[in-house]
């Protein structure tokens, strides 16, 4: 990852306005996640207030229904007929009671009477609803009878679905004779839901279907009240069939959109019967859109700080890379300059070196001129002499000038290059400050290998090399040994090795060994650029690499220890371009 970002900056910037983005997209949808939890919480309230107010209105209903025909059971004495089996006397007193309902603005459709044997005795249904009397049978079991409460639920016996209130008739000594089943119009719950919430729709779904107002039966009631509930009741099943086949039954909510409206339904309140068997699911949608678009008005902001800050970061870049490249070619350039400053006064110290043996000659081939003119005995053979012993030593020296001039002259395009004549030019131009060293040099490249670079690169990367291990070795006693090998690997590669026994290089400096800088020498005695230059020719060479390893070898029946300095490229033909 790190040589990833580091080969270009444009590779930084991508990856930062990746980051950048990913972290947008996690905190965004952590808060749009953190909303939707709030949006289902809601959600659940909202069910919650629904099903209150279903519950407690079913149960203030019951009371209600339960109170009065209680009273009227009573005082009409209906368990005295039921005994007696008297049903004209039945009809004549229950019928004014299903007539008073409309008055007490209740939706009654039905009231069906029964004896303790579950007889039907009395009903009295709208007549627009067709019915078969002799079908009819109890909503509850006769054992039910013996808890002498009453029930309610949702039943089927005479319309799609109604909601029914079963109450007991007691006698005198409270036993119960008989049952009177009072079933409602389930449009009363729509219109009574309406006060707690106005934008809220709701539907009964049973057995597949929705329950509607299109079955045509009307009571006999005046009331408007009655027509305004089923009015609503329609409205709201006219809704819900636009998509009632997308409703999950599965899921307690569903999220369904109806052109640019959001509504959320709920499917979690069952409803039962009399005997707690389920016989459909009551529908309750509420109007989401407002919310949603506040919910995704926040991402928006969050889109918009994303734009504001990968703005923002984009001049920083901007101008941050720019000054970082400024100072990158500031110390590049210093860098260079350095590095040409150590290589001239290295170069000037090895030249001065190998000039002190000639100079001296030199010296005493002009005092023994001076001296034979001085006794009288310089003659001519004696001066030419002279003369052609000066002219090797200053021969001499101006090889070395040319050998080092023109080492520091790569060229400026690559071509051609064999290992084994540059090793052995680097030899020889090192060879004067070795011996003073007493460092010895065993060369084990004997077979020409080629491969293309600049002209002096072999040269100058192995003379790095061979004053680095020479700084090295004379700090160890006794024998001071480079041995240089090389061999083919597998792909037309070839490793070439300089082995020395000066102790290694620390563990910790041997991962940053060829960075600039970095040395094993003190400061004072060492740049850290040899090694550092070392890597720079090896990327003019063809798969060019090299690395430094601690290990121990054998030589002349020793084992000696020492570092490893590795140079890998790729072979090519001696006529290769």
């Amino acid at each position: 990852m790190k040589r990833f970002l580091e080969a270009s900056k444009k590779r930084i910037v991508i990856v930062t306005y990746v980051l950048l983005f990913c972290m947008f997209c996690f905190f965004s949808l952590m808060d749009l996640q953190k909303r939707t939890s709030d949006y289902a919480y809601f959600a659940n309230k909202i069910n919650s207030f629904i099903k209150n107010a279903h519950d407690s209105e079913s149960e203030y209903l019951c009371s209600r229904l339960v109170n009065y025909v209680t009273a009227i059971a009573k005082e009409k004495q209906f368990a005295e007929l039921l005994k007696a089996g008297d049903a004209e006397s039945l009809q004549k007193v229950a019928e004014p009671v299903f007539q008073d309902f409309g008055k007490r603005y209740v939706p009654v459709i039905s009231v069906l009477i029964y004896d303790g044997s579950g007889n039907l005795k009395f009903h009295m249904t709208p007549p627009s609803i067709a019915h078969d009397p002799s079908t009819f049978r109890p909503s509850v079991s006769k054992e039910v009878f013996t808890t002498r409460k009453y029930t309610y639920g949702y039943e089927t016996n005479i319309v799609p679905l109604y909601f029914c209130t079963v109450l007991p008739v007691r006698d005198a000594l409270a036993n119960v004779v008989g049952t009177i089943e009072i079933g409602v119009d389930v449009s009363f719950f729509h219109y009574n839901l309406k006060w707690f919430f106005s934008d809220v729709r709701t539907a009964i779904f049973s057995k597949g279907r929705l329950i509607d107002s299109n079955s045509g039966y009307k009571t006999d009631s005046a009331e408007f009240v009655y027509d305004y509930y089923r009015k609503l009741k329609a409205n709201d099943a006219e809704f819900f069939s636009q998509f009632k086949d997308r409703i999950d039954f599965r899921r307690t909510r569903n999220d369904i959109q109806m052109g640019d409206r959001y509504y959320l339904v709920s499917t979690s309140q069952v409803l039962r019967d009399n005997g707690g068997r389920e016989v459909g699911k009551y529908l309750v949608a509420y109007d989401m859109t407002e919310l949603r678009r506040r919910h995704w008005g926040y991402f928006y902001v969050w889109l918009l700080f994303f734009a504001i800050t990968a703005s923002v970061m984009l001049c920083i870049n901007l101008v941050g890379f720019r000054k970082y490249e400024r100072i990158i070619t500031e110390q590049g350039n210093m860098l260079a300059q350095r590095s040409k400053q150590c290589a001239l006064g290295e170069m000037l110290g090895h030249i001065g070196h190998q000039w002190r043996q000639p100079l001296y000659n030199l010296s005493l081939i002009v005092q023994n001129i001076g001296l034979q003119n001085q006794f009288g005995k310089l003659d001519d053979a004696l001066l030419n002499n002279q003369i052609t012993q000066a002219n090797q030593n200053i021969q001499y020296m101006s090889n070395i000038i040319d050998d080092w001039r023109s080492l520091l002259m790569s060229g400026s395009s690559r071509t051609v290059i064999e290992l084994q004549a540059s090793v052995e030019r680097a030899i020889a131009m090192v060879a004067p400050v070795m011996e003073q060293s007493r460092v010895t040099i065993e060369n084990r490249i004997i077979s020409p290998v080629h491969t293309m670079g600049f002209v002096n690169d072999l040269v100058q990367l192995t003379i790095n090399v061979l004053l680095n291990a020479r700084d090295q070795l004379t700090l160890v006693p006794g024998d001071r040994l480079i041995v240089l090998s090389c061999r083919e690997e597998a792909g037309d590669l070839v490793t070439v090795t300089f082995q020395d026994n000066g102790g290694g290089i620390p563990d910790h400096l041997l991962k940053r060994i060829f960075e600039p800088y970095v040395t094993t020498k003190d400061k004072a005695d060492g740049t850290g650029l040899g090694l550092y230059l070392c890597q720079q020719i090896v990327g003019n060479l063809d798969q060019g690499k090299v690395w430094a390893e601690n290990r121990s070898f054998e030589l002349r029946g020793e084992t000696r220890y020492g570092a490893c300095i590795c140079l890998q490229f790729a072979r090519t033909n001696e006529g290769g371009k």
